[in-house]
């Protein structure tokens, strides 16, 4: 029993390692530039 759960939680933690750790502000600050990016896209597509 003791091996499959160490063979599940040893990948995990190199995702973690791997992974920046976003923080909720730098989340929505992201999403916020990429709604400008694509408003900025349209406009000048469709000229609105």
């Amino acid at each position: 029993m003791n091996t499959p759960v160490n063979y599940t939680t040893t990948p995990q933690k190199s995702k973690q390692k791997q992974q920046p750790i976003v923080t909720e502000a730098q989340y929505y600050d992201y999403e916020a530039e990429l709604a400008q990016e694509r408003q900025d896209y349209y406009h000048m597509q469709y000229g609105y």
